[in-house]
């Protein structure tokens, strides 16, 4: 279990680095969706288990041998109380491994809750000044004073919460096209995302990199709703960028809400209006390179895979504190028993047949041995236990069903083989010089059609110099910029003429009218 979440852990983490460095090439060659896809590649690396052929091979069995003579003498030491024993001292050393994975989990818990707590006193201050708003389908949109901008929230009890101010400062068109935003970002998914992109976020919340890619994700999302906005209203462009403008705030109010106008992406989210016209061929083949780098991702930095086997022992059996060996007294000498040895019998003379032979004195009893000790009968050695066979997923299954799983597997996998070599050919055959000029070329030309405001095109321009003046001049800069300096003018004067507010406020409230007056117009000089 260690081994693998720490293998799981430097595989997301590198392929959180490999994201970094795709996303914006394919957003820009295939656009948003495409990017935001790349996403899914080091959130399946975190929950993508060890390989089949790791997890099938035989255990090894392991032979087990009792010393019964150091049993013996272990228990004969005890049985006597009179004999003395040398003092062993006994050592612990700790396993540092396992108390670094405790603490891990107990980190990811503390911020996960941490996170939780201020999504939840968020909504909870938001919905209680909010009015009682209106349905849309299972959504409830309402008016909250909280809020500085349109936000969605809630997986299960999904809410659209709208600024106070929402009529007075969006027309007809922006308010219908935040209101598409927000819907499109519950109709996609987004929150549900969020909050798993949260869990993951929790899991690495010792991993920097880890922050800086949640933060990327989530502009690219942002990036894909607007995408997926635009591309059900492609003439709105004018009006969206409006919209976002005035939706502009410092940050999120909350790790899983989507908001309409994050400041912090505002440029790049504006550029992306000006480059929403994109071909079908072109999404298309967006969406099946993402998909064959994410297959590809998962295959390479796959647990028990070829490029990534695992190094790690499992510590699951290994306790934290270990006991030093105690050593063993020696087996005492067995007693050396002598048997007595019993002399020769005299010799006769030989019978020469002459004379008769004189009686055979009787010999003497000779004394008996003293019978030998018997000695004591050596203890067998326990045999080996014997290799435990492979352990079966399907306990019930027979022989010929087993061997049909395993060729239907085989097949699967080489099915997807052949499949992932068809991809990488597919790809390999796209000619993206050739569909790149010809989006480059539709892109002029749209923007040709619809762009009011560009400068003079010079003499010899390139499409990008072409695309980029005139993506400058599809959004007319200085109407919108006097638009928000008229609103913040009037805040001030209505805030100075109110008499039910105390000067203390006044004076705060003014201070952040001029702090906003003097961050949009650093933001419009960029």
């Amino acid at each position: 279990m260690i081994g693998w979440a720490i293998e799981a852990l430097a595989a997301s983490t590198l392929l959180m680095l490999v994201v970094l460095a795709l996303r914006g090439p394919v957003a820009r060659r295939f656009g948003p969706h495409a990017a935001y896809l790349l996403w899914l590649l080091p959130a399946l690396r975190m929950i993508l288990p060890r390989l089949p052929e790791a997890a099938t091979q035989p255990v090894r069995a392991v032979p087990i041998h009792l010393d019964i003579s150091r049993l013996v003498a272990a228990a004969t030491e005890r049985s006597a109380p009179l004999q003395s024993a040398l003092p062993v001292a006994t050592q612990a050393s700790i396993d540092w491994l396992t108390i670094g994975f405790a603490v891990w989990l107990i980190g990811a818990a503390a911020y996960l809750a941490w996170q939780l707590g201020r999504h939840h006193r968020f909504m909870s201050i938001a919905l209680e000044h909010a009015d009682a708003g209106s349905q849309r389908g299972r959504i409830q949109v309402r008016l909250s004073p909280v809020v500085s901008g349109p936000l969605a929230a809630g997986i299960f009890h999904r809410h659209i919460l709208l600024p106070q101010d929402f009529e007075q400062r969006y027309d007809g068109a922006e308010q219908r096209l935040a209101l598409e935003h927000e819907l499109a970002h519950h109709r996609r998914g987004d929150l549900i995302a969020n909050g798993a992109a949260l869990a993951i976020l929790a899991l690495h919340w010792f991993n920097p990199i880890a922050h800086w890619a949640y933060r990327a994700f989530r502009a690219d999302q942002e990036l894909a709703c607007d995408a997926t906005v635009l591309a059900g209203s492609p003439e709105s462009g004018s009006d969206y960028g409006r919209a976002l403008i005035k939706s502009a705030r410092a940050g999120i109010p909350a790790a899983a809400v989507c908001a309409l106008g994050p400041a912090t992406e505002l440029k790049r989210r504006i550029t992306m209006i000006a480059h929403s016209t994109r071909s079908r061929a072109r999404r298309i083949a967006g969406a099946g390179l993402a998909t064959v780098l994410v297959g590809l991702g998962l295959g390479l930095t796959a647990s028990g895979g070829i490029a990534a086997p695992s190094k790690i022992a499992p510590a699951a059996a290994k306790p934290i504190f270990q006991a030093a060996p105690q050593p063993q007294p020696l087996p005492e000498p067995q007693p050396v028993v002598e048997i007595a040895q019993r002399d020769p019998l005299p010799q006769t003379p030989a019978d020469d047949g002459d004379q008769p032979a004189p009686p055979r004195p009787a010999p003497d009893m000779p004394v008996p041995p003293v019978p030998p000790v018997p000695p004591v009968p050596p203890v067998s050695p326990v045999p080996p236990v014997p290799p435990m066979p492979p352990l079966s997923v399907h306990a019930g299954m027979t022989a010929e069903q087993h061997k049909e799983m395993t060729d239907a597997m085989r097949h699967a996998g080489e099915e997807a083989r052949r499949s992932g070599e068809a991809a990488r050919k597919a790809v390999a055959n796209i000619d993206f010089g050739a569909i790149t000029h010809d989006a480059m070329m539709q892109a002029r030309a749209e923007l040709e059609r619809n762009c009011k405001h560009a400068a003079p095109a010079p003499a010899s321009e390139t499409d990008h110099a072409a695309i980029a003046r005139l993506s400058a001049g599809c959004v007319d800069m200085a109407a919108i910029q006097r638009e928000v300096q008229d609103a913040l003018r009037q805040a001030t004067d209505e805030i100075r003429q109110a008499k039910d507010i105390s000067d203390a406020d006044r004076a705060q409230a003014l201070a952040a009218i001029e702090k906003a007056r003097t961050e949009m117009a650093h933001k419009f000089a960029q």
